[in-house]
């Protein structure tokens, strides 16, 4: 198997609610062409190293992934790069399945919550 590591930077202005529709949307493409979510966990708003599309910060969210083949991650690099709502990603290919995490993506979704608050 595939194993992949996605972190993809969303404005640091977005809502709790555009938070959450975009890693659905993400999570959809992923489980629509058949391939596995194993981690979908929001890191928060942090720093970024440089100014993106003149943003200082940023909403990171950590993505790991199963894919069935390789050819997908070109697909999902060209849906990243038209999704307007991704400022930055980074794909990295994993050499052994991640650990399954206590978080999962209704886990996410409550860290959203804490974080406006």
């Amino acid at each position: 198997m595939n194993y992949y590591e996605v972190l993809y930077i969303l404005n640091p202005n977005y809502s709790k609610d555009q938070i959450s529709g975009a890693m659905n949307e993400i999570s959809d493409f992923v489980k629509k062409k058949k391939h596995a979510i194993i981690n979908h966990d929001f890191w928060g708003k942090k720093q970024l190293a440089y100014n993106v599309k003149k943003h200082k910060y940023g909403n990171y969210i950590l993505l790991n992934t199963e894919f069935q083949d390789t050819s997908f991650v070109n697909e999902f690099k060209v849906f990243l790069n038209l999704n307007k709502e991704v400022m930055k990603y980074m794909i990295i290919k994993l050499d052994e399945k991640p650990s399954l995490d206590v978080k999962n993506e209704e886990n996410a979704e409550e860290n959203i919550k804490q974080e406006d608050n």
